[in-house]
C-alpha cells in the first residue's frame, strides 16, 4: 500500500463526515473532498453545512455536476488559496478530482441515505485505486461505513 498513513487520515475523515451527516452531494464545502480538505485545515461547519471563517477555493481547479458527463477542469487555477486548500489534504489535484467524480457521478440509490453511502464505497474504490491496496484492505475498509 502506498501512504498508509494518508490513506488511514483519509478514511477516518470520511467515516466522521458520513456518521456526523456533514457529507452532502453538490455542496463544494460537504461533498467528499470538501471534508477532506475542512478536516485537514481544522475548517469547522455552519448551520448550512458552509465553511466558517474561509473561502472555498478548491473548486476553481476541478468540479463535476451530476447534469454534466464530464468533470470540469481549470488546471490553470492551482495557484493561491485553491493550491493551499489541495496540498492540505497530501494529495494532487488530480487524485482529488478522481475522489470527487467518483462521489458525485455514484448511484443515486432510493434515498439519500443510500446516495451517501453509494457515493463513499465509490470514494473508497478510488482511494484504493490511488493508494494500490489489497481486496481485503478495501473490503475492510468498506466496513467501516456500515451504520449499525
Amino acid at each position: 500500500m502506498k501512504h498508509k498513513e494518508l490513506f488511514d487520515n483519509t478514511i477516518k475523515i470520511l467515516v466522521n463526515a458520513y456518521l456526523n451527516n456533514t457529507l452532502v452531494h453538490n455542496n463544494c464545502c460537504a461533498c467528499a473532498v470538501g471534508n477532506i480538505i475542512a478536516a485537514n485545515l481544522e475548517i469547522k461547519y455552519d448551520k448550512d453545512l458552509k465553511w466558517i471563517g474561509r473561502q472555498l477555493a478548491w473548486s476553481t481547479v476541478f468540479v463535476t455536476k451530476r447534469s454534466k458527463t464530464e468533470q470540469t477542469q481549470c488546471p490553470w487555477a492551482y495557484n493561491g488559496k485553491a493550491k493551499e486548500q489541495i496540498d492540505a489534504t497530501g494529495y494532487a489535484w488530480q487524485e482529488l478530482a478522481l475522489l470527487e467524480t467518483a462521489f458525485e457521478r455514484a448511484p443515486l440509490g432510493k434515498n439519500s441515505e443510500e446516495r451517501m453511502f453509494n457515493g463513499l464505497m465509490a470514494v473508497v474504490d478510488a482511494l484504493c485505486q490511488i493508494h494500490e491496496t489489497a481486496a481485503e484492505i478495501k473490503q475492510a475498509t468498506k466496513e467501516l461505513f456500515v451504520k449499525i
